[in-house]
């Protein structure tokens, strides 16, 4: 019960969650609630499995740190992903649109509905993808990739480009090892030339937590909440770096790292700078989960979680392993 509080605390609703998933019932027409199971991963915004008279169904409560414009940025790259053939769950639409906004309790919530997937995250499965789900997650992120749209930035503390930014504020509170072995790629960072390299609509966040395997063992990908423009080679790191990267049986990573080059260029050609920059590009990530998960404990104060306790472990075992990989 204390970590679903933590985690509703995003929406600044203290009150009994029944009253607005009512509410979304009646504006989506589901049916009436019958129950909520609240979804105790992710970080900023507030998700709940709904349980009503037709059936499940995913909500996303949107952070109370969002605009409006980010809400409706969302819903757009939503709505054109599932367009260019994505696989993910279906957005709903209400009375009001795709968002339903209401004030509760003088709090302002806003949140969409998504179809409910029956299955399971890559990180609640607890185990590696096999080869032909590895193709299909690296086809889905040039999918992404493919989709030409410009949304207007935001800002993720979790993402490469924020590197030079995140470490700064948490160099002096990493562990003396994590310093060691992140401090090296500040220069590499320095001298990439991040604007040069071809951009795309990125996901940001094909990791184990936004992979979801359904019962008839179709994959999806979940929460474009991050999604941004970026260099198009941040999707595959990002899914190189943990959903292709086994912590316990590294040595296959060798293999991955192919069958992903493989299959992304079957759509998408990269370039010589991008096929150089791709390994750097990835210790850089494996250097963001160590440097998020100090963040969080050490800035925000959260109460470290068996999340963020992934995230370092994972950044440390990549990092240690990446560090004489070349591609």
């Amino acid at each position: 019960m204390q970590d679903e509080k933590k985690f509703q605390s995003r929406i600044a609703f203290t009150g009994d969650l029944s009253e607005p998933l009512n509410l979304i019932c009646r504006d989506y027409e589901l049916g009436g609630y019958k129950s909520h199971e609240v979804v105790l991963v992710g970080y900023e915004d507030f998700n709940v499995i709904l349980q009503t008279s037709k059936g499940k169904y995913f909500v996303k409560f949107f952070g109370e740190f969002r605009s409006i414009d980010e809400c409706d940025r969302n819903v757009e790259i939503i709505k054109k992903t599932i367009e260019a053939g994505v696989s993910e769950p279906a957005i709903f639409e209400s009375s009001q649109g795709f968002i339903s906004r209401f004030l509760l309790n003088r709090q302002r919530i806003r949140a969409i509905v998504l179809e409910y997937i029956d299955g399971k995250t890559f990180y609640d499965l607890g185990r590696s993808v096999t080869e032909s789900e590895a193709r299909e997650i690296v086809r889905q992120g040039s999918l992404i990739n493919s989709v030409g749209y410009q949304p207007k930035f935001i800002y993720d503390s979790w993402a490469i480009p924020s590197f030079l930014k995140e470490y700064t504020l948490v160099k002096d509170l990493l562990p003396h090892q994590d310093r060691l072995a992140v401090e090296p790629l500040v220069q590499g960072y320095q001298e990439i030339k991040i604007q040069r390299l071809p951009h795309a609509l990125v996901h940001g966040d094909i990791i184990k937590t936004n992979v979801m395997l359904s019962k008839d063992g179709t994959l999806y990908i979940i929460d474009f909440s991050v999604s941004n423009y970026y260099p198009r080679i941040q999707e595959l790191a990002v899914i190189l770096c943990n959903l292709l990267f086994d912590q316990e049986h590294p040595e296959a990573f060798t293999d991955f790292y192919q069958l992903a080059l493989h299959t992304y260029q079957e759509k998408l050609v990269l370039t010589p700078e991008e096929l150089s920059a791709l390994p750097l590009f990835i210790k850089l990530q494996h250097a963001m989960h160590i440097v998020g998960a100090v963040r969080e404990e050490k800035i925000k104060k959260n109460t470290p979680s068996a999340e963020d306790e992934y995230w370092l472990n994972q950044g440390r075992t990549g990092l240690a392993f990446m560090e004489n990989f070349r591609g």
